[in-house]
């Protein structure tokens, strides 16, 4: 229910969405204090104590109308979990971010946002002659992942090509294991092969991740943004 726990000066958050990670991240707030005025989700509908300063979409693409609807009508920053969106749903976080700031969080972990640095890195040092390197990218989710490759995965072969200017060699996707994900890139160059492995064994990493973007967008100016530049801005002000 909304308002589960005292206010503690941060934002409070609208959590629309009760699967793994709309339930872990209530959890989350429940933990550190985080005010919830506002939960939605297919079983019990819209509860809503207050506006939120931020929500947090945790759902699924059938209740994006009603997401962008709500931020729309109250001005309210959003952060976007919902990786398999429509191209016209994401065209209208586009126009909601005319008005409003918009995270679209394919991936919310701090860890991921680091592999993407590394990416970039290793692309600047293999450009000489010491390469050509092939470089590929695996992700591994539980069975029951039915968009694949994951987001998250093509963003890492994206951010890849787009340093290098070679695209990925393949793009590997399994669904076996247990939660929640596993993404790794690996160079092979003149018999050696280093692997970039980034691995998530609780849902509680990216609720952490949720929130963080939340704080962020609680005070950002309107405009779609990523969980990049949410990273960029936070480790720049974090660093001397």
């Amino acid at each position: 229910m909304p308002d589960e726990v005292p206010a503690t000066g941060g934002p409070a958050l609208g959590v629309v969405g009760r699967g793994r990670l709309g339930s872990a991240l209530l959890a989350a707030c429940r933990a550190d204090g985080t005010r919830v005025s506002l939960t939605a989700s297919r079983r019990d509908g819209w509860q809503v104590d207050a506006v939120p300063d931020v929500l947090v979409d945790a759902s699924a693409p059938e209740a994006h109308a009603d997401v962008l609807a709500y931020c729309t009508a109250y001005r309210v920053p959003l952060v976007a979990c919902v990786s398999n969106l429509t191209d016209a749903q994401w065209t209208s976080l586009e126009e909601l971010a005319t008005v409003v700031p918009v995270v679209r969080a394919t991936n919310l972990s701090f860890a991921h946002y680091v592999q993407l640095r590394i990416a970039e890195f290793t692309a600047a040092l293999t450009r000489g002659p010491l390469g050509p390197t092939t470089t590929t990218v695996r992700e591994r989710h539980p069975i029951g992942k039915a968009h694949r490759p994951s987001a998250t995965a093509l963003v890492l072969a994206q951010t890849w090509a787009g340093a290098s200017g070679r695209t990925v060699a393949d793009i590997a996707d399994e669904r076996a294991g247990l939660p929640v994900s596993e993404h790794e890139l690996t160079h092979t160059w003149n018999g050696e092969s280093l692997h970039v492995r980034h691995h998530v064994g609780s849902w509680a990493v990216p609720a952490r991740g949720a929130l963080t973007a939340a704080g962020w967008a609680r005070t950002a100016a309107p405009g779609l943004v990523t969980m990049r530049t949410v990273y960029d801005d936070l480790t720049a002000r974090s660093t001397p």
